[in-house]
């Protein structure tokens, strides 16, 4: 008795078809079974399989008897397997495949195929290792916190406390929140809080690694930016009031557009791990190159070179996060969570500000 079976074999891609003939007639083949194939009429490739019962050899075999082929076993000898009955299943086409061979093969693509982004994501997390992992959150969670400290921040200075009247744009009153008056009002007063936010965060990462403090002071910078953000916000959502602004509301599209930074480039870093500590040198010169930008803004008064300052530090404070994120995965000795989680918060208020003034810019 011999089983006979075709396996048609067309994924619309040769190249594959070929990878998956190669890797099926070499799992059969290693069963013990004969494999023949022509290349079918619609394209990819049509495989035949057929296996006949084991024939007793003919050498160094004890005298035969009637119990030997009953129970082989005892004779030491091992019948080569039969697949199993209930592992065969009929295809579609007619013929007849091994159930487990679907299951047995692994193509080029399979992996993706059969477990797709989950696999992926649960291997690239087998690699970083458990401890990092567990790091990883307590990054990410504190992270998470001081974004929600600065944005309710920020929500207060705009919308709770007394307000005062001042001139508009086109000259009438307009009822504004009174500590983004003050700013608004005094240069001194904008830079001072600029100021401060810069020194508390030295500050903060100084501490880092000091409990309890270290907490404190990441919530302290994220509470400082919030509300040195507040004047710049009350101007963008003023402006797009009037319908001069790029987009009708620039908060909401530099908060999106800066979350859809930040989850892609930690998604990318953590799928394939790559390492970009090579861009450190460049981002340096950079900085100071944007810095020297944002100074000359207030004294050339010029919107498109202003807009454009604004686009460079945009892509600048990307890849500052793109370097800070590799640096975490990759490089950090994982005993200052606080400090990473403030370094990155600092590239997501860069990031952040300039989004927004690109879509704060005036339509005209």
């Amino acid at each position: 008795m011999s089983t006979q079976f075709e396996l048609p074999i067309n994924t619309g891609n040769p190249e594959t078809d070929r990878q998956h003939l190669a890797h099926y007639e070499q799992h059969y083949r290693a069963a013990g079974m004969h494999c023949t194939s022509s290349p079918a009429p619609g394209g990819g490739y049509i495989l035949r399989v057929s296996t006949a019962a084991p024939q007793p050899p003919q050498q160094s075999w004890p005298e035969p008897q009637q119990q030997s082929w009953q129970q082989p076993q005892q004779q030491h000898y091992q019948q080569p397997q039969q697949p199993p009955q209930q592992h065969w299943q009929q295809q579609a086409h007619g013929g007849w495949q091994p159930a487990y061979a679907a299951a047995a093969y692994q193509g080029p693509h399979s992996g993706e195929q059969a477990g797709g982004l989950g696999q992926v994501v649960g291997q690239a997390v087998a690699d970083l290792g458990v401890e990092r992992v567990r790091y990883l959150r307590r990054v990410y969670g504190l992270l998470a916190a001081a974004c929600f400290v600065a944005i309710a921040a920020g929500f207060i200075v705009l919308n709770v406390g007394p307000t005062v009247a001042l001139s508009g744009a086109k000259d009438e009153l307009v009822r504004v929140p009174w500590l983004v008056a003050i700013m608004l009002q005094s240069n001194v007063a904008f830079w001072a809080c600029f100021g401060i936010l810069v020194g508390s965060t030295f500050v903060a990462s100084w501490v880092s690694k000091i409990r309890i403090v270290n907490v404190i002071a990441l919530f302290g910078v994220a509470a400082i930016m919030g509300v040195q953000l507040a004047p710049m916000s009350f101007v963008a959502l003023y402006f797009a009031g009037m319908g001069d602004t790029l987009s009708a509301n620039p908060i909401r599209d530099a908060g999106l557009m800066t979350g859809a930074v930040f989850i892609g480039i930690t998604g990318y870093i953590f799928i394939t791990r790559k390492d970009f500590s090579y861009l450190k040198a460049i981002l340096n010169i950079g900085f100071w190159v944007i810095l020297a930008g944002c100074v000359l803004t207030f004294f050339l008064k010029s919107e498109p070179f202003a807009l454009a300052v604004a686009s460079a530090g945009a892509l600048l404070s990307a890849g500052f996060l793109l370097y800070v994120t590799s640096y975490i995965f990759k490089h950090s000795e994982m005993d200052d969570p606080v400090g990473d989680a403030l370094a990155i918060l600092v590239q997501l208020r860069n990031l952040f500000m300039f989004l927004l003034r690109i879509f704060m810019s005036s339509r005209n």
